[in-house]
């Protein structure tokens, strides 16, 4: 119980260490890959986007706030990600591939970041 109670406490990660652990950075390089993508492509519509110009643009800023505003809630893209979801509408079969790297390391970083304020 003594040991415990005034045992070593386990070193917390620095930021950059956590989001290498999760492969943050891997998803922010294909988050602006999935950008690039979108402005080749040009109208249609899924869910709440009347085109993928509207997409594109909430994308955008969805990437501004995670980079910039140290935003670490990945809900939104995480949806937008998930297969059947906005990006197949709007990507096509080219961009399956990296719809669903997007989905695994957003779901990844969804489980780790609950998992982790279990622990505190």
């Amino acid at each position: 119980m003594l040991k415990w109670l005034f045992g070593k406490k386990p070193r917390k990660l620095t930021k950059f260490e956590y989001y290498e652990k999760w492969d943050f950075y891997g998803l922010l390089d294909d988050l602006h890959v999935a950008e690039k993508m979108l402005k080749n492509k040009i109208g249609g519509h899924s869910g709440d986007f009347d085109s993928v110009e509207q997409f594109r643009e909430a994308l955008e800023d969805e990437i501004d706030w995670i980079e910039y505003n140290n935003k670490t809630d990945l809900t939104q893209i995480h949806q937008w990600f998930l297969p059947t979801g906005v990006w197949d509408d709007f990507a096509g079969p080219e961009g399956l591939k990296l719809g669903n790297r997007i989905s695994e390391r957003t779901s990844k970083w969804k489980k780790g970041t609950a998992e982790e304020r279990k622990r505190q």
